[in-house]
């Protein structure tokens, strides 16, 4: 804005003098805590540990309200997904790719999932499996965060089959 009378204001001046007082303020709260990414990579590979490992204490990651993949609401019925399955199958996950921030995870990752006890409730796998099976997939999972860094919401598209249910040797 010009002031009739006075000088046009140098714009060059302007903003170095702008640049330099924004340089000498402290960093904003919330860009600051925004640059905290608690679902790191180290996060995720002892999250992976746990599930690998089949032990309930991944649980501690999940947000009571969790919306899981498959329909599944709710940390508890997450947790009981799994109490269904762990008598029968072993699961393995290689990560491929991982990355996050404050707000979410993307990973890439290799499934093996290994029948160690006959399973006929076909509720379970949407058909009966024999010890000795092992079905081989391929998936992009997605996790959302809330503020405090815990997983709200895990989604992705339909893992691709690499090798369908079969018996393997062990």
């Amino acid at each position: 804005m010009t002031i009739p009378g006075q000088a046009k204001p140098n714009r060059r001046a302007f903003l170095m003098t702008s640049l330099a007082g924004a340089a000498a303020l402290p960093p904003f709260p919330g860009r600051a805590a925004a640059c905290l990414v608690p679902f790191d990579r180290t996060a995720y590979d002892r999250y992976v540990r746990l599930m690998n490992a089949s032990d309930p204490g991944l649980a501690e990651y999940y947000a009571d309200d969790i919306k899981f993949v498959m329909g599944i609401r709710g940390k508890a019925n997450v947790l009981n997904f799994y109490d269904r399955q762990r008598p029968y199958v072993k699961e393995s996950l290689e990560v491929l790719f991982f990355c996050s921030d404050a707000t979410g995870a993307a990973a890439e990752v290799r499934s093996k999932l290994r029948c160690i006890n006959d399973c006929d409730d076909t509720s379970i796998f949407g058909r009966a499996l024999k010890a000795g099976e092992v079905q081989r997939t391929h998936g992009y999972l997605l996790y959302v965060l809330n503020a405090q860094g815990m997983i709200t919401e895990i989604k992705g598209p339909p893992p691709e089959i690499l090798q369908p249910w079969r018996i393997e040797a062990a």
